[in-house]
């Protein structure tokens, strides 16, 4: 523990950005826009655009954890919850024991990562350094 911070990293996902706005998918031509089959199929695609950014969004959450763990002595992840946190669901929450040494590197990593992932809709919060809280046993 020594010589070393902790920092935070929470990332939230902004659904509408990472979507580009889109609320689902068009709705198909005057034909057969309105009848049952029509609704069903919006349905269909609506579900499958909502598990395709799930998936995705989880791949993009654990290559970052992945990244910044390289930079730490020990890392942390806390469970995330998917209830809202100011502006979507919390996708990742974890704690990075980094050496001091390597602080501002880490802070860079993460600042530079932050501002790509805010391109796709996610929100990355770092926080720190701290004390190293979460390593310490109880």
């Amino acid at each position: 523990m020594a010589n070393h911070r902790e920092w935070g990293v929470r990332v939230v996902l902004d659904r509408a950005r990472a979507t580009g706005g889109k609320r689902g998918v068009a709705k198909p031509a005057a034909r057969g826009g309105r009848s049952g089959i029509g609704y069903l199929a919006r349905k269909k695609a609506q579900r499958d655009a909502a598990a395709e950014l799930a998936g995705r969004a989880s791949d993009t959450v654990a290559e970052l954890y992945d990244l910044l763990a390289g930079q730490a002595s020990l890392s942390k992840r806390r469970a995330a919850s998917e209830l809202p946190v100011q502006g979507g669901p919390l996708l990742l929450d974890a704690a990075f024991l980094v050496p001091a040494s390597r602080s501002a590197r880490f802070r860079s990593l993460a600042a530079r990562e932050a501002r790509t992932l805010d391109r796709e809709g996610y929100r990355v919060t770092l926080s720190g350094p701290w004390p190293a809280y979460s390593f310490v046993q109880d």
